[in-house]
């Protein structure tokens, strides 16, 4: 940074769940920090606001005062406006950047980076494994996707030189950091606006292996046969020397034949659950330990499992691991008990991939057995949902009742694609019905509630269906 005066960086899309972190980790580091956003009445904005960043509504060129010094968006602009004045002027100034170029170039310079990537379970894996190292004296600098409300934020700047981030495949953001640990969640097609194919996704998490020169150690989820061909590939591409690899698997471990890897196995199984919570065994490094965690579910069991082998990779102590783990409530919009609705509870996540919903209805019928589930999900990303129409038919279905709303046309709003229509999606199940007004989805709650038809009420999407289920909270009675 100038000797003169810190670096003014200029967010645009500040409001999005990626950039309003860093923008708020670049505020903490000491840049002087402004942002633009089609609206600061978003999930993430208030955190923003309550720091005292400047945020103007909607985007303009007269944005870039003459003392902008770098220009970060979001990469989503690139597909919604391209063309838009701002941007131009930006990079006609040649300091236009993603946020995530900003945070790899800029935030984690200097630092030892943990990277959390993986098609899902990145975000409560990132704020879990910033627990267990906060707990174990580690203090590092956090970013993840959406908020903690521990921090009311998704950033934390941490004094060591640890750098925790999540790692988000999506437009390749992840190859700009170059982590001494790379943790790899999963690997599934996604992102189809940006991958062609599957081929396509699993080139770019080789990629982000395989071209860091300070990578260290690599955990993985060896029941991922994505993740699995990534690391098949890592292994022809580069000298895997040095290189530290652990398998995380389930119930047993696996013994991949993978010529040049030096890898070590760790096994977690779930021992019970029940609606406060979960116990889980995890088998790693010559001994067996069990734990208790707060967090429900299959998925979480691994998330947490993972969380634990990364503490323990950047030195946290096994009883500062155990104590961080009892008291973790789970990441904001991750089953996040936001009110009722009648005497029912009103849950809303962030689920929008075939898998993260079935992973979430599966848990809510195991551990709520008793209970009816309501699923309401709004639609997000017309290719994903066109090419997976079919999986996200079977993973809505596990719940008793479906109410599909209306699709959020986010960065493909310029590529003329037409969303699913209510037709078909009624068409695919008995037990979808859609409805795009939030009046009508309350009424059609409330009835199944009065029929005895719904004992929880899960909404679902990656967009605005926040928005949605504190309305149906709104007009119910408070949690």
């Amino acid at each position: 940074m100038s000797e003169k005066r810190p670096l003014h960086v200029h967010f645009m899309g500040i409001c999005g769940s990626g950039c309003a972190s860093i923008a708020m980790l670049a505020y903490e580091a000491g840049y002087r920090v402004s942002g633009c956003d089609r609206s600061s009445d978003s999930y993430y904005g208030e955190a923003l606001l309550k720091l005292g960043i400047p945020i103007y509504t909607g985007h303009d060129a007269a944005h870039l005062t003459d003392d902008v010094d770098i220009v970060a968006v979001t990469p989503a602009l690139f597909d919604i406006c391209p063309d838009h004045p701002e941007l131009l002027e930006a990079s006609r100034r040649g300091i236009l950047m993603t946020w995530q170029e900003f945070m790899g170039r800029y935030l984690q310079q200097g630092k030892r980076v943990i990277a959390v990537s993986g098609t899902h379970g990145k975000t409560t894996t990132t704020f879990l494994t910033a627990e267990l190292m906060i707990e174990a004296g580690l203090d590092p600098t956090v970013e993840g996707g959406s908020v903690y409300k521990k921090w009311n934020s998704g950033g934390r700047a941490g004094h060591s030189d640890w750098f925790l981030c999540e790692a988000d495949e999506f437009n390749r953001n992840f190859h700009h950091y170059k982590p001494e640990i790379a943790v790899v969640n999963n690997v599934e097609m996604d992102h189809p606006e940006c991958y062609r194919d599957f081929e396509e996704v699993l080139e770019s998490f080789r990629y982000f292996l395989a071209a860091d020169p300070y990578l260290k150690t690599v955990l993985l989820n060896a029941d991922s046969e994505g993740a699995l061909e990534v690391l098949k590939r890592v292994a022809g591409t580069r000298d895997m020397e040095g290189v530290s690899v652990v398998l995380l698997s389930k119930d047993r471990a696996v013994s991949p034949d993978i010529p040049g890897i030096r890898f070590r196995n760790a096994v977690w199984r779930t021992v019970s659950k029940q609606a406060g919570g979960t116990v889980f065994e995890l088998e790693a490094d010559g001994k067996t330990e069990r734990f208790s965690m707060l967090l429900c579910g299959e998925y979480n069991v691994f998330n947490a499992a993972m969380s634990v082998l990364t503490a323990r990779e950047a030195g946290g102590g096994d009883e500062a691991i155990r104590t961080a783990l009892t008291h973790f409530a789970g990441a904001g919009r991750r089953f996040d008990c936001v009110g009722t609705l009648d005497g029912v509870p009103v849950y809303d996540d962030y689920a929008h991939h075939p898998t993260e919903i079935s992973s979430v209805l599966t848990m809510c019928k195991e551990y709520f057995p008793e209970r009816k589930v309501l699923a309401v999900f709004e639609p997000h990303q017309i290719s994903r949902l066109t090419l997976m129409f079919d999986a996200y038919v079977d993973a809505l279905t596990i719940a008793d009742h479906v109410i599909i709303g209306k699709t959020f046309i986010g960065r493909e709003v310029r590529s003329n694609t037409v969303p699913i229509g209510g037709a078909q999606w009624m068409e695919a199940s008995e037990k979808i019905t859609y409805e795009e007004a939030p009046e009508r989805i309350l009424a059609i709650a409330e009835s199944l509630i009065r029929e005895g038809e719904c004992g929880i009420i899960l909404v679902i999407g990656a967009a605005n269906s926040y928005k949605l289920s504190r309305y149906l909270c709104s007009r119910g009675d408070h949690a």
